[in-house]
């Protein structure tokens, strides 16, 4: 498989250019990576619109997801934001959107539901779970499904929690399709799941959506994440795209 990020910005740094573009730091190694960060320089491609070595690299990680795969600079936060985006485009209901979600979701959901207006349905823990850690069966989502008046835009659960707790997504997402609501995964955790002997990431356990932090179980620093969409949304690219870039800064880095 190519490496052409990789390969651009080594040769970069190898021709030993003057760097009369930003960041600060020139280069100039602190802390050992500094050599290798580079800004949007010719060559170097566009995240929020590539057409280069940025769109080889991220078809190349959807084929080994097995989903479109897209590049976050600003950690699973845009990641979520995004997908909740998408959720609520995706499937515009004529009532109030609701989302149906564990209450074990980080605090990005919670922005996220101020910024694009929608309500909470809260799935609450049992009684002897902590709500940083109360694990969620198919059958409570089910029996919530059910009795409520309005059917929600999508599912939105929390695994691995945060003391690694893992959820069963596979019977979770037979329930969503049976009652046609969308699957959203905050996987911010759980990136390696993937590469286990036999993967247990959400993607391939039939969520719609879900996001994994490329920093948090992996080798990228700061705030590298990933968004994975289904091919059964059916959505472009482009229009992916365009739901990042809602959230993101204007230096994608």
């Amino acid at each position: 498989m190519t490496t052409p990020i990789v390969d651009f910005v080594r040769k970069y740094n190898d021709q030993k250019s003057i760097r009369m573009h930003m960041p600060g730091h020139k280069g100039k190694s602190l802390l050992g990576y500094e050599p290798f960060d580079l800004t949007e320089i010719d060559g170097a491609d566009n995240l929020y619109c590539p057409n280069g070595i940025i769109e080889e690299s991220e078809n190349n990680a959807s084929s080994i997801f097995g989903c479109d795969t897209y590049y976050s600079t600003e950690g699973s936060s845009l990641c979520i934001r995004s997908m909740l985006y998408i959720a609520m485009t995706s499937r515009k209901t004529s009532t109030r959107p609701v989302v149906l979600a564990g209450r074990n979701a980080h605090k990005t959901f919670i922005s996220a539901a101020a910024l694009l207006d929608f309500d909470i349905e809260w799935i609450y823990p049992k009684d002897d779970d902590v709500y940083y850690s109360g694990k969620i069966s198919s059958q409570d989502i089910d029996d919530k499904l059910s009795s409520m008046h309005t059917k929600p835009v999508a599912v939105y659960i929390t695994t691995p929690d945060y003391l690694g707790n893992i959820v069963d997504v596979k019977s979770i997402s037979i329930v969503c399709k049976k009652h046609g609501v969308l699957l959203l995964v905050d996987n911010a955790h759980g990136a390696y799941l993937k590469f286990l002997d036999k993967s247990i990431h959400p993607m391939d356990l039939g969520a719609n959506i879900c996001c994994d932090s490329a920093h948090k179980t992996m080798n990228v620093i700061t705030g590298g994440a990933y968004l994975h969409v289904s091919a059964d949304m059916k959505i472009s690219k482009r229009t992916i795209k365009e739901a990042m870039g809602r959230f993101e800064s204007t230096s994608p880095k």
